[in-house]
């Protein structure tokens, strides 16, 4: 049988997890999807874009380009710079950390519970829902009877 600390350090890694997934979900939420979109688009291509080009793939305008990267650049997911060739033209480039949060959105997360899912063998789907649903009651349950 294991003991208590094991349930603890397991129940603490499915935490981190859950909240690692949780706050990459709440991003999109928080900044907008358009923002989220553009993030996950600027992630996908991977190079830098002019921003008209931008305003025309998304049938926005300069202006709304504008608001929607200054968001992004303020939180530190995308950096502008002035073209070499013509300083009325920017570019927008995502960083380090935009790219990390692009990962991490909710466009990723229905793919990674299918992926969690085929890591589990068939057979053991069922009775693995089971004890999960069995423990998360339980601990529902404390937590609920402990706050009364």
């Amino acid at each position: 049988m294991k003991n208590p600390q094991e349930f603890i350090e397991l129940t603490e890694r499915m935490q981190k997890l859950f909240q690692d997934r949780d706050n990459s979900y709440t991003l999109c939420v928080v900044i907008g999807e358009i923002e989220c979109a553009l993030l996950r688009f600027l992630h996908k291509i991977n190079r830098p874009l002019r921003m008209r080009e931008i305003a025309k793939m998304y049938e926005i305008s300069n202006a709304k380009v504008t608001r929607v990267l200054n968001k992004l650049v303020q939180m530190g997911f995308v950096e502008r710079y002035h073209s070499e060739n013509d300083r009325r033209s920017w570019f927008a480039r995502i960083t380090d950390e935009g790219s990390k949060m692009a990962e991490n959105t909710k466009y990723k997360l229905s793919k990674f519970q299918e992926e969690v899912l085929e890591l589990i063998p068939e057979e053991e789907i069922d009775k693995t829902y089971d004890y999960l649903k069995l423990f998360v009651d339980a601990y529902e349950k404390i937590i609920t009877d402990s706050s009364e």
